[in-house]
């Protein structure tokens, strides 16, 4: 019984009913072989697993229905929604699953129709913000909860004069919760979450040749940029809003090969002032404005490192170690770079949680500051 416990259980198709989804209960998955979630920083986690035609529900394995499994030592088994099965000559069966969290995507706001050049704005927390959207621009239930300890008060304007889905508004594109109050998402379920920080800073040490196997490097630089380029809309004197910029900004000790420009908005910093010349009591000129943009701009290169690139490290462990269940996704750990001792942090952005056997298959490390270079050194230094 206790190994049927950790199988996957399989339900019918949710059913919208009052603004609440019901599900039945259609059986476990006997014979599944292979069922591993994974999970990325602010993106819901996936689920992909592998049983065979001899299992009891191997005829009702079918897209749109759920699969419910635990997703990592910490969390609540989870529902996923079957999205594409595969059935081979050899008798195997493939399932992949997104978490319910998607169904935020068949979830829309009214929209007001009104002008777009002229956006309806609310200004708010996440949570304000959240409540506004479910209670004002949505006219049917909405059966997730949402919690947020960020306290951050910004315009929000997604989904409110144009129609919009809720999955978007949340975190899918510019100008959505992410977007706009930053933080990392934790999905439960019906339960949102969108905080400050996920993670911990947890007394885990990850050192190759102890509790590291493998591991694999890659790096991208598509988001990596040598300038910033700083605009903003400003109230004028003479009433009404006026646009200026700023020239561009190298950022200081980018990693980019060639010019790639990054444009950013501070109309939000200058929101406070008013735009004139130098007799114009109250005002502030343009060269005034351009610096206070300037300085924004570097620190916000700086903040979100964006003439960094790109460096990921995915780790596979060494899967016999308990205490590997003591860290989890967006948590800080040490990584030993030395022999001696030697100690970087990093943050977890990606984790492979094996729900059969109940333990981490792989971690991913994002950090621009650690490289293969430093983490996999002679296998005989660390041994004492």
């Amino acid at each position: 019984m206790e190994v049927l416990d950790m199988k996957p259980k399989l339900y019918d198709e949710f059913q919208e009913t009052g603004g609440r989804y019901s599900y039945q209960y259609r059986g476990t998955l006997t014979a599944c072989q292979k069922c591993k979630v994974n999970e990325s920083r602010n993106i819901p986690p996936v689920l992909s697993l592998e049983t065979t035609v001899n299992d009891d529900c191997a005829d009702l394995i079918l897209s749109q229905r759920m699969i419910r499994i635990k997703p990592n030592p910490f969390d609540a088994p989870q529902f996923f929604e079957i999205k594409k099965t595969e059935r081979t000559f050899n008798g195997i069966i493939k399932a992949e699953a997104k978490h319910v969290a998607g169904l935020c995507f068949a979830i829309c706001t009214n929209g007001e129709n009104a002008d777009p050049d002229d956006p309806i704005v609310f200004r708010g927390t996440a949570q304000q913000t959240w409540n506004e959207i479910v209670n004002n621009y949505i006219s049917s239930t909405v059966p997730f909860n949402f919690t947020s300890d960020i306290e951050t008060v910004a315009d929000f304007k997604s989904g409110l004069t144009i129609s919009e889905t809720l999955g978007n508004i949340l975190g899918g594109k510019e100008g959505s919760f992410l977007d706009t109050f930053g933080g990392e998402f934790h999905w439960d379920n019906f339960d949102i979450a969108l905080n400050s920080s996920r993670g911990r800073s947890v007394n885990y040490k990850i050192k190759y040749g102890q509790n590291v196997s493998d591991a694999t490097q890659t790096e991208t630089c598509e988001n990596t940029y040598s300038h910033i380029l700083p605009y903003a809309s400003i109230s004028s004197h003479l009433g009404g809003e006026v646009s200026i910029s700023a020239p561009p900004v190298t950022i200081p000790n980018h990693s980019s090969a060639y010019q790639k420009v990054y444009n950013l908005d501070c109309s939000e910093i200058l929101k406070p002032y008013v735009y004139g010349p130098e007799t114009a009591p109250g005002t502030i000129t343009i060269r005034e404005a351009q610096a206070m943009m300037t300085a924004y701009a570097l620190q916000y290169a700086s903040i979100n490192a964006l003439g960094n690139l790109d460096i990921n490290i995915d780790v596979t462990l060494r899967a016999e170690l308990d205490e590997m269940n003591q860290i989890g996704l967006c948590d800080i750990v040490k990584v030993i770079l030395d022999p001696f001792g030697t100690s970087a942090t990093a943050k977890i952005t990606s984790v492979t949680y094996d729900a059969l056997l109940e333990r981490w298959d792989k971690i991913v490390i994002g950090s621009p500051k650690i490289t293969m270079a430093d983490l996999i050194l002679d296998k005989r230094r660390f041994i004492s």
